[in-house]
C-alpha cells in the first residue's frame, strides 16, 4: 500500500533548529512541511523524487508524451505490461 504523505506546518525558526529531524522525516515518511514566516506560508520542504515529479508533470514534452499514449490507448493500440515483456525478451533473444 502507498504511504500517505503527510504535511506539517512549521515556523521557520522550528525549521532551522530540527532540520536533521524534518529531513528524515522527508527521507523517510515522505512528510512534506509548511514553513512560515510570521505565520504566512513562505516555502515548502519536499524530497527531490517529490520535487523531480512535479517537475517532470510540469514539463511540455512529457505532458505531450502522455496526450500520444493516451489517445493510442484509446485506439486500442495499448497492451499489457505482460505482453510488452514478451516482445521484449523475444527482440532480445533475436538480437
Amino acid at each position: 500500500m502507498p504511504q500517505r504523505t503527510v504535511s506539517i506546518t512549521i515556523p521557520a525558526y522550528t525549521a532551522r533548529t530540527q532540520l536533521g529531524s524534518i529531513l528524515a522525516q522527508v527521507a523517510e515518511k515522505k512528510a512534506r512541511f509548511i514553513i512560515t514566516k510570521n505565520g504566512k506560508p513562505t516555502a515548502v520542504l519536499i524530497g527531490a523524487t517529490d520535487f523531480d515529479d512535479i517537475l517532470e508533470e510540469l514539463d511540455p514534452e512529457f505532458q505531450k508524451s502522455l496526450r500520444v499514449a493516451s489517445k493510442e490507448y484509446q485506439a486500442g493500440k495499448g497492451i499489457t505490461l505482460r505482453e510488452y515483456l514478451k516482445q521484449r525478451l523475444a527482440s532480445r533473444e533475436a538480437g
